[in-house]
């Protein structure tokens, strides 16, 4: 029921120049492309790619390099990468293009800073994504707790299920209920919950139950008492309730691949 397909993807750095720029609700959305984009790939949607910016001080653009077929040389000097997920990868002629959303918020880092400013033709450096991992297809029911930052991979789960997989999106971190449907677009394929509570309780009031896949991300700390109610007095295993800290409040660049419960072994 919560099989999800695995698929690799050629894994190389991407120079990337801006085709378009745009507000969508809370995100400056920009459109990328470049030459090496023909093959570029993003098919899950929990896929994610690091999209490295120039230095917010000097401007200058430090980024990986494409090493061979597969693969990339890092440079040795500092870098300003932030992991996003890829959006509407479409061809337009003999142009393949990708979009990416950057949250604007108060405490701006060099992506949101980069981001107020960006005009067409500027240049960054894409790497990734890896591969990706389809959208459960066998699923009764999705339910897709996320903040701004993950809103995005929602929309993609919104995109990507099958219309049998009936989906509940519970928003936190601020993110209103009638942003959340703003951005989401055809609100017929899902309903939304506005956050009150502490997460647990409003997962809680959901009901996931043994046909319930649960996609959960956001700020790490914020997910821990959720990802412990789901795993441990549920007992849903990892299969199907995915949780992932997409960032975590006081520290910078922080890596999503990173366990946001050290004292889980399964985390």
């Amino acid at each position: 029921m919560f099989e999800r397909e695995r698929i690799r993807h050629r894994f190389t750095a991407r120079p990337a120049t801006v085709a378009a720029v745009a507000e969508v609700g809370d995100y400056v959305r920009v459109t990328l492309t470049g030459d090496a984009f023909a093959d570029f790939a993003s098919s899950g949607p929990t896929d994610h790619m690091r999209v490295y910016f120039p230095n917010p001080v000097t401007g200058e653009l430090v980024a990986p390099a494409a090493d061979g077929e597969d693969g990339i040389t890092r440079p040795a000097a500092q870098t300003f990468g932030r992991d996003f997920t890829p959006l509407n990868v479409r061809d337009a002629g003999a142009t393949r293009t990708v979009d990416i959303d950057i949250l604007r918020h108060a405490d701006a880092g060099p992506a949101a800073l980069w981001a107020a400013r960006a005009t067409v033709g500027d240049e960054l450096v894409v790497v990734g994504p890896k591969g990706s991992v389809s959208a459960p297809q066998g699923a009764q029911r999705a339910l897709l707790v996320v903040d701004g930052t993950a809103l995005p991979a929602a929309s993609r789960f919104v995109d990507l299920l099958p219309d049998s997989t009936e989906i509940d999106v519970l928003v936190c971190g601020g993110v209103t209920e009638d942003a959340a449907r703003d951005y989401l677009g055809d609100s017929r394929r899902y309903t939304v919950t506005e956050a009150q509570l502490e997460l647990t309780d409003e997962a809680r009031d959901l009901a996931p139950d043994a046909g319930t896949f649960v996609f959960a991300a956001g700020e790490a700390s914020a997910l821990l008492p959720l990802r412990r109610y789901l795993r441990r007095e549920l007992g849903l295993a990892s299969a199907q309730a995915v949780t992932s800290g997409y960032w975590r409040t006081g520290v910078v660049a922080w890596d999503h691949h990173a366990p946001i419960d050290p004292f889980d072994p399964e985390d």
